[in-house]
């Protein structure tokens, strides 16, 4: 059987595969055979020094960091104004100090009676009598705990206290800074010599403090422990076998006297596979393949050089004529036939993609349902409109319409009822709307309207003319017609030197609250802003 009738040479896949199957089997035969001449054991003292040097290094960083919040803790426990409770003073202290460290979420002042006198995350006044830290303060010492879940927060937090000298020397309460788990993860990740090793971080109970990953099992609220294996590795490193049965190299060591221990491994086939030793060796193979392949790799390249630099400049065309349908461009007449077909397809392509490219434009800006633009435009154009009515001193206004009882709709006459719905309303509102008005759907069954040159009665009389157009046209669900109504809230342009983003904002944000108060008044109603006053009353306006 011929060689080239086994492997379809008069096909560029078969071609791909014979002379691929040259150029791989050899260069990796070459490359296992100095590979199993490498020594083993000398690759894994190396790395296991390398890993003692990186521990001591994260270890001294962790250590100066957890010596810093001590004394910190220390110092904002002798403040004058801790000591005499001057809560007021207190706090200025306390936020300052929160807003120049990232990772502290809160600091707390606890009085003798174990209750919260500041804090800086949440209201005075919560009882924490019953934790540890508080128990240490009474005893005089200072204390780094962790296996905790915040009361406010609800996450996993590692505390730094230190007990309160009152004015006559006596127990006076509680300084604490609380880390959240998470901030601590990422503190960690980037603060350890080689963010790429596996890095634990736990406390004397083994508790893991860092990685996010191992801190909770399957959600639970407490964090998970370090295998008691990885708890007993050696400063100077150690090979092990983890639970899953894979060989690791590790180290771990103390960090403080708080029981700390900080935890460096890596897999041993990583460890095999990284070093230059290697690496060299695998190179070296490698370029003798590559010397005994040259002439099988030139002739490959012969056969592909023409044809291939023809479809890239058939490539290059289409990028440069938008993806046009037609191309100059032809395969060689003694290609491969799965260079031609890939031609033909790539002809038929650039009409789909041009055609995907036109509707993905369409999409971007307007909403499928409604026809009408949607939250992406209106925050991009409207900024602009309101930027230019600030630069020219005109006034603009913005109508939020809800569709009301928008879910007895669906749950009644079920979702595609719903849309009919939503669409009928999009119908009557851009039927309402002048034409420099910007009309789009917010979300859900909320739609926004933007008037420019319309000043609070203007955008009125514009949102009852739309209240009523809703309320006098039903929308035809097959044979029946479904009352409908909207609610509107009106808001004006604020004059100021705010960006048209940040007025868009506010603008939005304040025709939201004038709709809320339009349906708590009844719904089928305008409601102008701010002034909380009625531009209409449904049915019973007039």
């Amino acid at each position: 059987m011929r060689t080239g009738h086994l492997f379809g040479l008069d096909s560029l896949r078969g071609r791909i595969r014979f002379f691929a199957l040259l150029l791989v089997s050899l260069p990796l035969a070459m490359a296992a055979f100095f590979f199993a001449l490498f020594q083993r054991g000398q690759l894994l003292e190396a790395e296991r020094a390398q890993l003692a040097d990186l521990l001591q290094q994260d270890r001294q960083t962790v250590q100066a960091w957890i010596d810093g919040h001590v004394a910190d803790t220390k110092y904002l426990s002798r403040l004058d104004s801790v000591r005499r409770g001057d809560a007021e003073a207190i706090e200025n202290t306390f936020r300052n100090y929160v807003e120049t460290h990232a990772l502290v979420s809160a600091v707390v002042c606890l009085n003798a009676q174990g209750y919260t006198v500041v804090d800086t995350l949440a209201k005075p006044g919560v009882y924490g009598g019953d934790r540890q830290y508080f128990q240490e303060a009474q005893a005089g010492r200072a204390a780094l705990v962790t296996g905790i879940v915040g009361r406010v927060s609800g996450k996993p937090l590692c505390i730094f206290s230190s007990p309160v000298s009152g004015k006559d020397g006596g127990f006076g309460g509680v300084v604490f800074m609380s880390v959240p788990l998470d901030s601590l993860d990422a503190w960690v990740r980037e603060i350890t010599a080689a963010p790429g090793e596996g890095v634990i971080l736990c406390d004397a109970e083994g508790r893991i403090l860092a990685p996010a990953r191992a801190i909770a099992a399957a959600g639970a609220a407490t964090p998970a422990k370090a295998s008691s294996r990885l708890l007993g590795l050696s400063q100077a490193g150690e090979l092990f076998t983890d639970d899953a049965g894979k060989e690791m190299l590790g180290a771990s060591v103390a960090v403080g006297r708080e029981g700390w221990r900080l935890i460096l491994y890596r897999p041993v086939s990583e460890v095999l596979a990284g070093y230059r030793r290697q690496a060299m060796w695998v190179g070296l193979g490698t370029l003798c393949a590559i010397i005994l392949l040259t002439p099988v790799v030139l002739r490959f390249c012969r056969n592909l050089e023409r044809p291939l630099e023809q479809l890239t400049a058939y490539v290059l065309a289409l990028r440069e004529t938008g993806y046009a349908d037609a191309c100059p461009l032809l395969p060689p007449a003694h290609a491969p036939r799965e260079l031609r077909v890939l031609f033909q397809a790539f002809r038929d392509m650039a009409a789909r993609v041009r055609g995907h490219i036109d509707e993905a434009e369409r999409a971007s800006l307007q909403d499928v349902l409604t026809g009408l633009h949607n939250r992406r435009f209106l925050l991009a154009a409207g900024a602009k409109l309101l930027e230019k009515a600030r630069r020219t001193g005109r006034p603009c206004a913005c109508l939020m319409l809800d569709l009301d009882h928008f879910k007895n709709v669906n749950d009644t006459h079920g979702h595609t009822a719903g849309d009919l719905a939503l669409r009928h309303l999009a119908q009557v509102v851009a039927g309402c709307a002048r034409k420099s008005d910007l009309t789009a759907r917010y979300g859900g069954e909320e739609f926004v309207v933007l008037a420019p040159d319309a000043d609070a009665s203007r955008a009125l009389e514009l949102a009852e003319r739309i209240r009523r157009a809703v309320a006098e046209n039903p929308c035809r669900l097959g044979g029946v017609l479904l009352p409908v109504t909207v609610s509107i809230g009106v808001s004006g342009a604020r004059p100021g030197a705010t960006d048209g983003e940040v007025q868009l904002r506010d603008l939005l944000a304040r025709a939201d609250k004038a709709l809320y108060a339009a349906k708590a008044a009844g719904r089928d109603r305008v409601m102008l802003e701010e002034a909380g006053r009625e531009g209409a009353r449904g049915s019973d306006a007039s």
